[in-house]
């Protein structure tokens, strides 16, 4: 059985939605029949809460259950017994898997230097990826470290969440330029899927030049033609740890979007894999 695609959302800047990214699209893949392995290698672990990961209550036995404990030094498949489902209830909870994040994951960065560190999450994640359709990775909002490089080394491909505003098309263009650079030394085969333009208005004549723009980076076909809006249900999602479908009609609406947007990135990813085999 062929391994799932496994697909990091990245980014060089906060705050461009990167972790609400990776919820809509959790949400997406269950309601769309997918199961999806959420892997989160933020250390700030907000995807772990916001998909309700059913972690340990004592604080002391959170770092024994994530991924800090497991990625010190690997077993083959030992990603497996911090495994854990998503408390959204229903197909979510049947459907999602979150291999939960823990403050501790930056002190990867002191095992930098020993052999093939940055293949640890490969190693983890080697066998326990057959029995799920999707693996999304979660990456710390930066480009230079030992967790992108650990994060990256396990991925096909890459997806960045882009804000219409100018530090955050710069952020995306700087994603691009490190893969061409330094993807050889990490996985020769990982590319760029594409981008997802977060927090759109349409009314504003910037964002629609900064969405051109971005379209511009790799061409228009690696631009999402979904946008997602600005609204406060975003905010309210991410606050309560509640899945979209679940907040009322601009919750539903969004919800929509995020099965548009998953289905194209599906279709771009399987096109782009297939070309590179």
């Amino acid at each position: 059985m062929a391994a799932p695609p496994h697909w990091a959302i990245t980014t060089h800047k906060g705050g461009t939605g990167k972790s609400k990214l990776i919820e809509l699209i959790a949400a997406a893949a269950a309601e769309n029949g997918d199961s999806v392995l959420v892997v989160d290698m933020d250390a700030q672990a907000n995807v772990t809460r916001r998909l309700r990961a059913q972690i340990p209550v004592e604080p002391r036995d959170r770092k024994d259950a994530s991924l800090a404990a497991v990625l010190q030094r690997p077993a083959k498949g030992e990603v497996e017994r911090i495994l854990v489902k998503s408390g959204w209830g229903g197909i979510y909870t049947d459907r999602i898997t979150i291999a939960p994040a823990h403050l501790d994951l930056e002190l990867l960065a002191l095992t930098a230097s020993q052999a093939a560190s940055s293949r640890r999450l490969l190693t983890a994640l080697a066998g326990v990826v057959d029995d799920f359709d999707l693996v999304v990775i979660d990456t710390p909002p930066n480009l230079l470290s030992h967790l992108i490089d650990v994060a990256w080394t396990a991925s096909d491909l890459l997806w960045v969440p882009v804000e219409p505003e100018y530090d955050a098309v710069e952020a995306a263009k700087r994603v691009v330029q490190r893969v061409g650079e330094d993807a050889d030394m990490l996985n020769p085969d990982m590319q760029v899927g594409g981008f997802v333009v977060n927090r759109f208005r349409s009314n504003l004549k910037l964002h629609n030049q900064r969405a051109g723009e971005v379209a511009e980076i790799l061409g228009p076909d690696a631009l999402c033609p979904t946008r997602f809006p600005e609204l406060v249900v975003l905010k309210d999602g991410s606050e309560h740890a509640k899945p979209m479908a679940e907040l009322g009609s601009d919750g539903k609406a969004m919800a929509a979007l995020a099965s548009d947007a998953y289905a194209w990135m599906k279709q771009r990813g399987a096109a782009l894999m297939g070309a590179a085999a």
